[in-house]
């Protein structure tokens, strides 16, 4: 959310809105729920974060941020961005400063050159998958995470090169992101977003809660938040080439091209 209102005062308005007694913590469940619904519903440009991956010597991957270092986590279910390798511990690569293009796994297999053997550094594509670790005893508590993989293999670093750095720019996940009305418990703020959001969080909780409880108007509510979510969703997305209205402009010349065939 934005820097208008904090957690406490959305729950504020919450218990006006919907007077029925219930309590702040349940109020901050549903609004923490509205807005993991609002962040699930496109990329936008308050999620980016840019963050540097390393690929070791000997290795082709490196491991994507999760949360566990102090970077948020990623969300691999939207953008990532790779580019560079931009330097090394030793002289070699010379530094590529440019995106490296992402292929899922069907097509960035088939960069594994079997002719030519690539200059390390010079990465054609990457992809990433799910990596599974036992963990340390004596619990060994089983944990996943993923890893981005550059192609072809031959592109990795060497104990001549070093290791590699790259840029990875990408999308933060927020699926388990609880903020309370306490800045002791964790921030009293969501994510910078614009002021709109604000009410438009605080109308989905309401309907939620309309809706459960059995209280008329939380259809009403309901449409007319995720009507607005969606328009503003193109004001903001971090992706700009794919705005509805675009896509919307291009269907609409599809079709005009089909029923001039048709006519003619």
């Amino acid at each position: 959310m934005s820097n208008l209102l904090s957690v406490s005062q959305m729950v504020t308005q919450c218990q006006a809105r919907v007077p029925i007694g219930l309590t702040s913590a349940y109020w901050v469940t549903k609004l923490n729920e509205a807005y993991r619904w609002i962040s699930q519903k496109g990329n936008y440009i308050w999620d980016v974060q840019l963050s540097y991956v390393t690929v070791n010597a000997g290795q082709d991957y490196f491991d994507i941020p999760d949360g566990s270092t102090g970077t948020p986590a990623c969300d691999p279910g939207k953008p990532m961005y790779l580019a560079g390798p931009y330097g090394a511990v030793g002289t070699f690569p010379i530094p590529m400063n440019s995106t490296i293009p992402y292929k899922p796994w069907d097509e960035s297999l088939d960069q594994q050159y079997a002719e030519v053997v690539a200059p390390a550094g010079l990465v054609s594509c990457w992809t990433f998958y799910t990596n599974f670790t036992v963990g340390a005893g004596p619990t060994f508590t089983p944990k996943y995470s993923y890893r981005g993989k550059i192609y072809p293999n031959s592109a990795k670093p060497t104990v001549t090169t070093g290791a590699f750095t790259f840029n990875f720019a990408y999308h933060t996940d927020v699926s388990s992101v609880e903020f309370a009305f306490t800045p002791t418990a964790t921030a009293p703020n969501y994510f910078p977003t614009p002021n709109s959001f604000d009410t438009l969080i605080i109308e989905l909780a309401e309907a939620e809660v309309r809706r459960i409880y059995g209280l008329a108007g939380w259809e009403i509510i309901q449409k007319r938040a995720e009507s607005a979510i969606m328009n503003l969703l193109d004001s903001y997305r971090s992706t700009k080439n794919v705005l509805a209205g675009l896509q919307d402009q291009q269907k609409q010349v599809q079709e005009r091209k089909l029923m001039s065939q048709e006519n003619s």
